[in-house]
């Protein structure tokens, strides 16, 4: 008889302490998450510009326009590219987010590339992340004006492309690799030759 008191005492005290402490933890309680191991990436804007200036000019000319890494392997650049022939360009494989901090341009997204490509790509590429791109430009998508402060996020085989540039324009660039395509998009779609 003791024992079963015992036993009833000991669930009934078990049933109220359990339910006490589920309540006690709110909902979204990341308590038990792990501590960060190391410091975040941090580039000063300072730092960026410091960097971008010793990019070759050349390079910041030229069709790709110049870039300064973030960190290592986080995919992650700031872009400077000035007034002339820019590639349209699509990522097989990635989204893009785009986020203008000086100058200003045009970027034409959607549409399809004007042939030729002209890149070491193979195209139709067996590579699932391939870069395909067009020093023609776009033909069709939409063409806004864009600023410090806009941001533009480039799908998965969307073309996108500076148009113009006034000037000068730069932006962050972050892709984020391996996405699969928007359903029924296989591969970027090329402009008819004619």
């Amino acid at each position: 008889m003791i024992r079963l008191v015992n036993v009833t005492l000991g669930v009934l005290l078990l049933g109220t302490l359990l339910p006490a402490q589920t309540a006690a933890r709110a909902e979204g309680d990341h308590s038990r998450v792990p501590p960060a191991r190391v410091p975040s990436p941090y580039m000063s804007a300072a730092d960026i510009q410091a960097a971008l200036a010793k990019v070759e000019p050349k390079l910041v000319a030229s069709q790709t326009g110049g870039s300064v890494a973030i960190g290592k392997g986080l995919n992650a650049v700031v872009r400077r590219r000035v007034t002339g022939p820019q590639y349209a360009i699509t990522h097989t494989r990635d989204i893009e987010y785009v986020v203008v901090t000086k100058g200003s341009g045009t970027m034409v997204t959607g549409g399809t590339l004007i042939p030729p490509i002209i890149d070491s790509d193979i195209y139709p590429s067996s590579d699932p992340n391939a870069i395909i791109r067009s020093a023609a430009g776009v033909k069709g998508g939409l063409a806004r004006k864009i600023a410090p402060g806009d941001v533009i996020v480039n799908l998965p085989g969307t073309p996108h492309w500076l148009s113009e540039i006034d000037g000068m324009i730069e932006y962050v660039e972050i892709r984020i690799p391996n996405v699969d395509p928007a359903p029924g998009v296989e591969r970027a779609e090329l402009a008819s030759e004619k």
